[in-house]
């Protein structure tokens, strides 16, 4: 038997979670990556800087709160298993200056913590009324360290070993 020196294509979800699927949820998120004049799709002559993320929702389980998918803003009745998203897009304008580190472009802070909602909350985002972030609460704030405390943990204990180690 060979060993090839190549892998296939790994698997890509073909549904994705996007700025409105998190609307209102406690997230923290972790940018890793950062493009400079990313043409809009809506009119390609637009250009602006887009962040891709790791978001992860720290206020509830997938079972009590899905995360939904929107297709152009809009919910489509679909579900996401999990709570941690990784290549998330963000390209608005307001949030992306919410996320850089001291406010100089190309430089993400490492992780924020927060809830998306609209300038006008509860109002679809569009012209006008961009995504943001609220800032979190002393309550949000707890939640997410026991969040953060709590992962550290199961990382720290590792998978459990179901097996008799008598038998």
């Amino acid at each position: 038997m060979s060993t090839d020196p190549f892998a296939g294509p790994a698997v890509v979800a073909s549904e994705f979670a996007s700025v409105a699927s998190f609307r209102g949820r406690l997230v923290l998120i972790e940018p890793t990556d950062y493009e400079f004049d990313v043409p809009s799709m809506d009119d390609p002559s637009k250009k602006g800087d887009r962040v891709t993320a790791t978001v992860t929702v720290v206020d509830g389980s997938e079972i009590s709160k899905p995360v939904e998918i929107f297709a152009y803003g809009d919910p489509t009745g679909q579900t996401l298993p999990g709570n941690r998203f990784e290549g998330v897009w963000i390209g608005q304008d307001r949030l992306i200056k919410q996320l850089r580190a001291d406010g100089e472009r190309g430089r993400s802070l490492k992780m924020v913590l927060g809830r998306f909602e609209t300038y006008k909350p509860g109002q679809k985002a569009k012209k006008g009324n961009p995504w943001g972030l609220l800032a979190p609460g002393e309550g949000d704030a707890q939640t997410a360290r026991d969040f953060l405390a709590n992962r550290t943990l199961s990382q720290v204990a590792g998978p459990v070993d179901d097996s008799d180690p008598f038998s």
